[in-house]
């Protein structure tokens, strides 16, 4: 899986890296970026990465101007130190929120629930179909 971390706190990126090298799941950083301006260059000059670790605050402002100049289709897992930006996270294709300092328990179960989601849109609609039809049945 091929990540994009944007993190302005360089020891908060090296934890991140660190972290990312104790899970089970195979993570390739793709590539770093550190400001909004980076960001927005970023994903106009390279492919969309399966996953990006978003921190909000970053030194020319909030992340979340990123999304009125890039379309960013793919997952976001926030990583902050601040909890009052949960609700907006959300709003932009968020699977997870984590609070710095980042732990391998939490990095993980926000990883499985992206592996887990993406088995689930990979069934084909009659399976899913067929499923919630069994279950309304009993």
């Amino acid at each position: 899986m091929k990540a994009l971390i944007i993190e302005n706190e360089k020891a908060a990126a090296r934890n991140l890296r660190a972290v990312l090298q104790e899970i089970s799941f195979p993570i390739e950083i793709t590539g770093e970026t550190d400001s909004i301006v980076d960001t927005i260059q970023w994903f106009r000059s390279n492919p969309a990465p399966d996953l990006v670790f978003m921190d909000i605050h970053l030194a020319d402002g909030s992340a979340f101007e990123i999304f009125e100049h890039a379309d960013i289709s793919c997952p976001i897992i926030f990583t902050t130190a601040y909890d009052e930006y949960a609700l907006r996270a959300f709003k932009v294709n968020s699977i997870a929120y984590l609070l710095k300092p980042i732990n391998r328990k939490d990095l993980e179960d926000a990883i499985r629930k992206l592996e887990n989601l993406r088995r689930k849109d990979s069934l084909p609609r009659e399976n899913q179909a067929g499923t919630q039809t069994d279950m309304a049945g009993k």
